[in-house]
């Protein structure tokens, strides 16, 4: 086995997403793992995914959420250890589609991941990002986005076959027009968050994976908040072009409204979504 990173569900997905998060979007994809097979050798790649999520539970009294989210992204091999990448989406909410929103685009650079010793390879990402959204451009004024990912892996030579263990710190800063946003909400103006993610991929070409993030923001006031958010994934690669997965995803605030007891949890009946999702790669 090569030091060469295998496909890792979701944590390759979750650095690059970072800045459009961090970005205060509106829309971004309810799903943060999605099956992303690679393509090695080539100059340009890439891959384009659907996703369709909904809530897991349904109290039929009109708060189910239910939304189709699509999100591309475009690399540009360099050289062998560095890479640029483009990357955007679009989200429908089908049951409200006046909410139906592109997030916004996110550039970065990005160098593969270097072994550090025997056991621990690490790589970073530094991106930016666009207000495309209409959240973050007309409600926002957001100007733009810049942000830095040092992420790790546990070297796959040192693991059992199949599996991956990688983890991430990313720092961000939002540069706005306004401290304040149109309808009177103090904007974002500093991020931090940290990802720790475990893969196993069998050899029949299904994979389950697990993801926790952890985000911390900063208005322009100092006020800080922190949210969590926690996913499941089941995927199946049926060939090296197309993937297919479903999962479940839990978000929220990590603390409980009285600031003192964790929130933190796998299955909240208020804001657990399931999803499924398709990946085609070129």
């Amino acid at each position: 086995m090569s030091f060469a990173m295998r496909p890792l569900i979701g944590f390759l997905t979750t650095v690059l997403l970072a800045s459009q998060v961090f970005a205060n979007a509106s829309v971004t994809s309810s799903t943060t793992l999605v099956q992303q097979p690679k393509k090695q050798g080539r100059m340009w790649s890439g891959f384009v995914n659907a996703s369709r999520s909904t809530s897991l539970y349904d109290f039929e009294d009109g708060t189910r959420q239910d939304a189709m989210d699509y999100m591309m992204r475009l690399n540009l091999k360099l050289n062998d250890k560095f890479s640029m990448r483009v990357q955007g989406g679009y989200s429908q909410d089908l049951k409200y589609p006046e909410n139906n929103d592109f997030s916004d685009t996110s550039v970065s650079l990005g160098r593969a991941p270097m072994a550090l010793g025997k056991t621990i390879m690490l790589g970073y990402r530094v991106a930016t990002g666009l207000p495309t959204s209409k959240d973050s451009h007309t409600r926002q004024n957001l100007i733009a986005s810049l942000s830095t990912t040092v992420n790790g892996m546990i070297n796959p030579d040192r693991l059992i076959s199949g599996l991956d263990i990688a983890g991430s710190i990313s720092a961000g800063r939002n540069f706005h027009q306004y401290e304040t946003a149109l309808d009177g909400r103090v904007n974002t103006q500093w991020t931090s968050s940290q990802m720790f993610s475990m893969a196993y991929t069998f050899t029949t070409g299904i994979s389950v994976s697990a993801e926790f993030l952890h985000r911390n923001t900063w208005s322009y006031q100092n006020v800080m908040r922190d949210s969590f958010e926690m996913t499941q994934e089941i995927g199946y690669e049926i060939n090296p072009t197309f993937s297919i997965a479903a999962g479940h995803t839990n978000s929220g605030s990590s603390l409980k409204p009285n600031g003192d007891d964790s929130n933190v949890q796998l299955i909240n009946e208020n804001t657990s979504l399931v999803y499924a999702s398709a990946t085609v790669v070129f």
